[in-house]
């Protein structure tokens, strides 16, 4: 009689499509993670301009005033292009929705500012991601949480949550 052994742990092919698939990964992470680095940053951004003074019935040129002067000091490369392309100089075909909005509450009584900008992100061939960042404060009052969602029909709601 034979004595058969089993075969115990994993073959190197298995091992070479474990570390493939390990590199994608990393490849994806080291694509994707400086983009949310920069994105907490804005929010701190958009809180430091909520918390200044005389802030809350500021109109958008000045509120454009205090995002250009942020981004002059930060390196928020994304933001800068989003940002610089909206701008009326730029070629209509390459124009961008404007990343910052500011608005009023239902009661009318606060100003809300929004950042929404996307970053496309290519990664392998013609595989990209597409990252989404949103996020709003009111001006004057940098600690109420306001919530912003889509519904199904892709139109903007706002949540404000009062602390």
């Amino acid at each position: 009689m034979l004595n058969k052994k089993k075969q115990q742990g994993a073959t190197l092919i298995t091992w070479i499509i474990a570390a493939g698939f390990a590199v994608l990964i990393a490849s994806a992470v080291v694509k994707v993670v400086p983009y949310y680095i920069e994105f907490n940053s804005v929010k701190s951004m958009m809180k430091a301009i909520a918390s200044e003074p005389g802030i809350k019935n500021a109109n958008m040129r000045q509120v454009n005033r205090k995002i250009e002067k942020y981004l002059d000091v930060n390196n928020l490369y994304a933001l800068e292009k989003a940002y610089y392309d909206s701008k009326p100089g730029v070629a209509a075909s390459k124009r961008v929705k404007r990343p910052f909005t500011l608005s009023r509450n239902k009661k009318g009584t606060k100003h809300i500012l929004t950042v929404h900008y996307e970053v496309p992100q290519p990664w392998l061939a013609n595989i990209s991601f597409l990252l989404d960042f949103k996020h709003a404060v009111v001006l004057g009052y940098p600690n109420e949480v306001v919530e912003i969602k889509h519904d199904l029909k892709g139109r903007k709601t706002r949540k404000l949550n009062l602390n």
